[in-house]
This record gives C-alpha cells, structure tokens and sequence, in this order.
C-alpha cells in the first residue's frame, strides 16, 4: 500500500523519503532522485527533519514525498 504525500511530515516518527535531496540541479549537474530514511523530531518551535545524519529543510529539497516506514515485529530478546 503505497500512501506517499507530498507534504512534510507534522508528526514525529520515522519516514521515506523520495525525491531530489538539494533540487533537481545541484552544483550545475543534474540530478537523480533519491531515497532516503528520514527521523523527524518535535522541537520547540516546529519539526526537525533528520535524512543520513544531516538536517533536511523544506527550502532545500525539490518534490518530496513522503511515506511513514511500516517497521516490521521484532522478536522477543532474552535480556537476562
């Protein structure tokens, strides 16, 4: 079931994301889009969006979309 959106997220968890990272041009080359696992975080003033490691801004990226990750049951461990 794919439920992509085009608008960022406003819930904190952890997301998909697909398109052009730093736009469709990117230091003069074209560019591919890519995707990527993105953590976003309440914070005081609004949302953090955190894509491998490095902050992501709505300013920087062209056509976004965004799925919420589906992460699967994890087994019981034994924590003894």
């Amino acid at each position: 079931m794919n439920k992509w959106t085009t608008e960022f997220p406003t819930k904190p968890g952890k997301y998909w994301f697909y398109g052009y990272r730093f736009g469709k041009v990117s230091c003069g080359l074209l560019q591919k889009p890519e995707l990527l696992y993105v953590q976003v975080r309440k914070i005081q003033n609004g949302f953090m969006y955190i894509a491998d490691g490095q902050f992501m801004s709505k300013h920087e990226v062209e056509e976004p979309h965004f799925q919420e990750v589906i992460l699967p049951e994890l087994p019981t461990m034994n924590e003894g």
